[in-house]
Formats: C-alpha cells, sequence, structure tokens
C-alpha cells in the first residue's frame, strides 16, 4: 500500500526556511497557553521518570522540524533528544537546538531497519494526520521504539469551533488534513489494530484560540486581536480547571495518545 503526505517537502523548507508561516505566539508564565500546560500534566503522568544510576532514555520525536518541542520535551525529563526530519533546512535548525536529527525520510525502509526497536520512547506531534493510509503513520512508531517503550501521538482536533476557526482564518490548512481521525474515538479504535497497551486517549487542551497564519493580513489581526483573551482565559481556566481541563467535542483544540509497545 503506498503512502502519502499532504505536505510535499518544498512547503517544510520554505516553512522553516522563509518563516513563511507567522505564529501568534503563546503567553509565558501564568499566563501561558493552557493547552500546551495540559499536555505538559497529561505527559509528565504516564511518561516514565529518569532513573539515576542508569542510561538516559531516548526520545525521538518523527517530524522534529527545528527540534524546539523534542528539545524542551527532554529537557523536562532529562531524556537524550533526537528528530527524524525530511527538510534538510528544519534539521540543521534542530541540531543547531541541541537535537541530534536524522536527516531523511521517516518510512525510508533504510531508516526504520536502521533504528528498529531503538528509541525508549517515540514521538509525533502533528504528524499522523498528514499520512494516508494513518495506519502506517502509528506502524512507524512501533517499528522504531523498542519492547516496552512508550509512543506519543498528538493531533489537532478540526472539529465543532476549531473547524470553523480554521475555516475562517485559514481555509488552506483543512485539505492537508486527514479530518476523518480527528476523534478520540476514532484514535482510539485505530489503535486497537496494533499491540499498544493503551494508557491515555484524550482529547485535551479546553479552548485554544492561536491559530498559525501565512501573511499579516486583516484575518492575521484580526484572530492576533481575539488571542488577547488569552490573557483572561488561560489564569482563569488554571484557577478554575487546574490540570485536569474541562474537554468538550465543541471546543477541544487537540487529541493525545500514549501507550506503551507490547
Amino acid at each position: 500500500m503506498d503512502i502519502a503526505n499532504t505536505y510535499k517537502l518544498k512547503e517544510w523548507d520554505e516553512y522553516y526556511g522563509k518563516e513563511r508561516k507567522i505564529h501568534i505566539q503563546p503567553k509565558k508564565g501564568f499566563f501561558a497557553s493552557y493547552d500546551l500546560h495540559l499536555c505538559n500534566v497529561i505527559l509528565q503522568k504516564f511518561l516514565p521518570s529518569p532513573k539515576k544510576n542508569i542510561k538516559r532514555l531516548t526520545i525521538c520525536e518523527i517530524g522534529s522540524g527545528d527540534g524546539k518541542l523534542i528539545k524542551d520535551i527532554a529537557d523536562k525529563f532529562g531524556y537524550k533528544p533526537y528528530g527524524i526530519e525530511y527538510s534538510t533546512v528544519g534539521a540543521q535548525m534542530a541540531n543547531k537546538n541541541g537535537v541530534e536529527t536524522i536527516v531523511a525520510d521517516a518510512f525510508d525502509p533504510k531508516i526504520k531497519k536502521k533504528y528498529k526497536n531503538y528509541f525508549d520512547i517515540v514521538l509525533s506531534y502533528g504528524f499522523i494526520e498528514h499520512i494516508l493510509p494513518p495506519e502506517k503513520a502509528i506502524q512507524l512508531h512501533l517499528d522504531l521504539v523498542k519492547k516496552g517503550g512508550y509512543i506519543v501521538i498528538q493531533l489537532p482536533r478540526f472539529k465543532g469551533y476549531n473547524y470553523w476557526k480554521a475555516r475562517i482564518f485559514r481555509p488552506d490548512l483543512l485539505p492537508l488534513h486527514n479530518l476523518g481521525i480527528m476523534d478520540e474515538e476514532r484514535i482510539h479504535t485505530l489503535m486497537k489494530k496494533f499491540k499498544i497497551r493503551e494508557l491515555v486517549c484524550k482529547n485535551y487542551g479546553t479552548l485554544k484560540l492561536r491559530l498559525p497564519m501565512e501573511k499579516k493580513n486583516i484575518r492575521y489581526y484580526l484572530l492576533k486581536g481575539i488571542c488577547i483573551l488569552e490573557y483572561v482565559f488561560n489564569p482563569l481556566f488554571r484557577i478554575i480547571f487546574g490540570d485536569k481541563g474541562f474537554e468538550t467535542k465543541l471546543f477541544s483544540p487537540a487529541i493525545l495518545f500514549i501507550g506503551q509497545k507490547e
């Protein structure tokens, strides 16, 4: 069965080389984005803690981009970070950020053979929704992780409010994503096909106002104005919902799956 990627290599090179897409940055400290806070809470609950006097656990991100995400997670947990990235521009940035990065298509049979059962933890963040069929992307995680190791899969939810947010501000994003798998029940069902012990599979994030924009046009400035509300929502959600969040099918912006290879 052929594997299709909805994003082309040229697009990712432009993304990292020209900063073509503009991010409305999350706030810091107590005002930091609530969805990112909840993601960290779940990771801390289910991922293994480093053990003293034992070789550092390895964590690899498939589609690691500039490496900032995987480096941040690795630093929090004391893991050794690796990345697999097929954009040379992105990989160069990741290496500068302290992530040992393999420049390759992760589906290359040579890569899967060389790194089979190699990593303690394999993570992807916004990856499987670009791969058709998604089962190939899930199998890739299992191929790279050790027996007993952990896989972490995060993907956005363009459902309900989040669908209309994308439809209004970035309609070009929708055809680049597999909208059919953006559902926690769908992910749960997909994972049952594989030898994975499910630890958690849930919607998370409660409400996210941000969206990466491509141009500084009227829609960008309108969304940026709306995102000022994060100064209210982020601390308010922390006070009211704490580390649990308040997840709904209408507003939750992302799905997180964590499992252990049997």
